[in-house]
């Protein structure tokens, strides 16, 4: 959330931990977890992480935290020029992500992908028609690869590398594992694992953790805060693999912005009038009944349906006039009165906003879903131009009354 005089930050204590056990990929959460760091000691700049805990293993609050002692006194003019800085401090950082667990992470997920595949393509099938079946599956998947691209962070060259490097421990890993199920080799295992690879490095977001990184404050040339969304999806071949999703820059023409990450619904609600998934049901609901309505209309007159001419047409027209319709009243209504209101908001109202928000996200969860996504102890951050980044509420696992030597450190550091 940002207005022209800050930039608040509001995030809950549930994370997420993702590994691979054999085939199958595995996601567990936890509460406690930091999502909002200081990205700089002296300068206005956050970074809010939401979705994986860790990159390769390590923590994002270490990675972080230790690229912020890096730092030390530079500054940049943007809070793009930030972002750049540390996304390329992932790359060739063999330190925090050595290469045998780089490579091992693309092995697993290949791996899995590739014993997946075969038991899915041999599933009713008669033993005698196993090959054929397994070469057309993976076929189908090799030319809709084909048509896409390696991520730019990636690039043909360094993947290609990869694949030679790693075909042959997904080879054996995969053999180990087929022997497991009792599922003879396919002929052409070779292809079938650097297919793999291929699928895992063009399609990273689906095939390795994933975390979104939101990079917020003030850079040295910047009167007005500025906010940028990435997606990391792991380190391959020594690469930091992500995508830029969305960024937004208060001016003297957009006064504010209020963003949602991960688990969006109730914020959704309150800016808009109506959640995402709401307005989704309504509009498969509206769609469905304009076609029955159109069929009762017709028999009841005793017409020819024939000669309606293209139905489905009329059908999805009159839907979207309606679902136009919804969306400018929420708009005119809801979200556009609220970020008036919060373009004058007073830094201190804004924090409780941005916190009371989480907080009827996380109460959804623990209602609604059986494995809560949002809950645990909200942190709320305010950033501010001169004030730099100020906790409003803070969680820590230990009591600073109690740790003075901490407190000096943190003043020794800063001095």
């Amino acid at each position: 959330m940002m207005n022209r005089l800050a930039v608040v930050l509001a995030a809950d204590s549930a994370t997420t931990v993702t590994g691979w056990n054999g085939t199958a990929r595995e996601e567990r959460y936890f509460k406690g977890a930091n999502k909002i760091f200081q990205l700089h000691d002296m300068e206005p700049v956050g970074l809010m992480i939401f979705d994986s805990a860790d990159l390769l293993r390590v923590p994002w609050e270490l990675t972080i935290k230790t690229f912020r002692k890096q730092l030390g006194r530079k500054t940049f003019n943007t809070v793009e020029e930030y972002a750049k800085e540390f996304l390329e401090y992932l790359n060739d950082n063999v330190t925090l992500f050595p290469k045998e667990v780089q490579d091992e992470t693309v092995v697993s997920s290949a791996q899995a992908t590739a014993v997946m595949w075969v038991t899915t393509a041999i599933e009713d099938i008669d033993q005698a028609n196993h090959q054929d079946a397994v070469t057309r599956f993976v076929t189908e998947r090799r030319i809709d690869l084909d048509d896409a691209e390696y991520s730019e962070c990636l690039g043909e060259e360094a993947a290609l590398k990869v694949i030679a490097d790693l075909t042959e421990q997904v080879i054996s890993e995969v053999k180990a594992w087929l022997d497991v199920f009792e599922i003879a080799h396919p002929d052409d295992l070779q292809w079938i694992a650097e297919t793999a690879i291929i699928q895992v490095m063009k399609r990273p977001e689906a095939n390795l953790g994933t975390t979104g990184l939101v990079f917020a404050g003030f850079g040295d040339h910047q009167i007005f805060p500025e906010m940028l969304e990435y997606l990391s999806c792991g380190i391959v071949g020594g690469r930091h693999i992500y995508y830029r999703k969305r960024a937004e820059r208060i001016d003297h023409q957009t006064p504010t912005s209020i963003a949602a990450f991960a688990q969006t619904s109730m914020i959704d609600t309150f800016t808009l009038g109506l959640s995402e998934d709401a307005y989704a049901s309504m509009m498969l609901a509206v769609d469905e009944q304009l076609g029955a309505f159109l069929d009762e209309v017709v028999a009841a007159s005793g017409g020819d349906a024939a000669r309606i001419g293209d139905r489905n047409s009329l059908v999805q027209a009159s839907a979207k006039k309606i679902s136009k319709t919804v969306l400018e009243k929420a708009r005119n209504e809801h979200s556009l009165p609220l970020r008036r209101v919060i373009g004058f908001l007073p830094v201190d109202e804004m924090a409780e906003l941005a916190e009371t928000l989480i907080t009827l996200q996380s109460l959804k969860e623990r209602v609604t879903k059986p494995s809560e996504t949002v809950g645990g102890p909200v942190d709320v951050a305010v950033i501010t131009k001169h004030e730099g980044l100020v906790w409003i509420k803070r969680k820590l696992f230990f009591d600073s009354e109690l740790n003075s030597r901490y407190k000096l450190r943190q003043a020794a550091q800063l001095a």
